[in-house]
């Protein structure tokens, strides 16, 4: 790597400083260095650009541009590019409808907005795990029934809501629909916190809540394992919700104990 061109190369990179690049934008500005840039030689200096901490690596082919001399964190890194690489990916790689669903919608709904090691997306079409950036996930999941696929996902999404998370909006599940979803199958590790998320909206928010999305819900024939916990929380908070709860799953639903 010939030292007039890695300088040439910096100094417009410099330009972009404190901003994502990916692999592509390297080339173009090799390009203009170089009459012809082959992929070897976009990769020899990103090598060499890594080796000199002009870039950090966020996720493949996509970089952070930095000053060699600063130290940044991971907690940096997400804080400032999370919820933008969310967006990015989500455009790129999902064609349909969707929202944050689950545990981070209830997180979301009551103001926290920590970026979760696995960011949960409900959708029309995929189904799969990827990464966005460092160890942060996406889990792409579909809503399934039968023949209802697309139908049942629709019905989901009509209760979803825009949330801004440090100026990005994003669609997520309304309160009701996300304390139904975090409640359906958390793991033996997050059930107690999931339990005082939810106890924590029951005791502070109870009389606002929708009793009418529980029916609805239940009439898809959807969430009858979540309503049952909710019913068995509610009765150590307010006995009166837990009694509109148990009347609502002796009409639409069914007991599970």
């Amino acid at each position: 790597m010939k030292n007039q061109s890695f300088d040439i190369v910096v100094k417009k990179l410099m330009k972009l400083k404190w901003k994502l690049i990916d692999i592509k934008k390297i080339g173009d500005i090799l390009s203009n260095v170089h009459d012809e840039s082959t992929q070897q030689k976009v990769y020899k200096m990103v090598y060499y650009l890594k080796n000199r901490w002009y870039l950090c690596t966020i996720k493949k082919n996509i970089f952070l541009v930095k000053d060699p001399e600063a130290t940044i964190s991971d907690e940096f890194i997400i804080d400032r590019f999370y919820r933008q690489l969310v967006k990015k990916h989500c455009r790129e790689f999902l064609s349909s409808t969707r929202y944050i669903g689950w545990v981070k919608a209830l997180e979301l709904n009551l103001s926290s907005f920590d970026a979760p090691d696995e960011l949960l997306i409900c959708n029309q079409t995929k189904q799969a795990t990827e990464v966005i950036m460092l160890q942060k996930q996406i889990v792409f999941k579909t809503y399934s029934k039968a023949k209802e696929k697309g139908n049942l996902f629709t019905f989901f999404n009509s209760m979803t809501k825009k949330i801004a998370v440090h100026g990005i909006q994003f669609p997520v599940a309304c309160l009701e629909l996300s304390i139904l979803e975090s409640l359906y199958n958390p793991s033996m590790v997050s059930q107690g916190y999931v339990n005082e998320l939810v106890k924590k909206v029951l005791r502070k928010q109870r009389k606002s809540l929708d009793i009418t999305i529980r029916a609805s819900i239940l009439k898809k024939n959807k969430h009858h394992t979540s309503i049952n916990r909710l019913h068995a929380l509610a009765k150590t908070i307010d006995q009166t919700l837990a009694d509109k709860i148990k009347a609502i799953i002796k009409k639409y639903g069914y007991f599970i104990s």
